[in-house]
């Protein structure tokens, strides 16, 4: 049997939490969406290179987190619906700003951009990878771009590829 001040207060607990966790929400909601917008500034301002650079350097001290990198993931992407980067798609940026967050989550991500040949243009891509695998990329039209920049750089790579010229 609980006192109708034990409920009253019982309530106030439990509205004062779930305003906390609205607030937080929103909070991240609005950082990523600044996250997304510096990144557009970004690449009008500097080479890709510099703009991964600032992104965020790998956080060897962060214990990778799938439910967090999934829920700013799908921020992200709310973002780039709600605000569009260009007509042939968001990968371009998409990839970039979760670059940033998996960084700083402790996932050591690669960043890819692509090329493939299309009816009368060449056509490009970018997506994430984690080891040998893509880092949650929607579909697998990836595969069928070739490789022309990777970031972080492999060394073995360039080097088997300077070995070959």
């Amino acid at each position: 049997y609980c006192s109708s001040e034990d409920r009253g207060s019982h309530l106030s607990y439990v509205i004062e939490s779930l305003m906390i966790l609205f607030v937080k929400k929103c909070w991240t909601l609005l950082h990523v969406g600044l996250v997304v917008l510096r990144v557009r500034f970004l690449l009008r301002v500097k080479t890709l290179p510099r703009v991964l650079d600032q992104l965020s350097p790998l956080c060897m001290a962060a214990e990778p987190d799938e439910s967090s990198i999934k829920r700013l993931i799908g921020y992200v992407d709310c973002w780039l619906r709600w605000f569009p980067y260009n007509t042939k798609g968001n990968c371009f940026p998409r990839s970039l700003a979760i670059y940033g967050f998996a960084r700083q989550l402790g996932y050591p991500v690669v960043f890819h951009c692509g090329v493939r040949k299309g009816a009368s243009s060449l056509d490009g891509h970018a997506w994430l990878t984690l080891g040998s695998h893509t880092f949650y990329e929607p579909g697998k039209q990836w595969r069928n771009f070739t490789v022309t920049f990777s970031y972080p750089p492999d060394p073995a790579r360039d080097v088997n590829q300077t070995a070959v010229l």
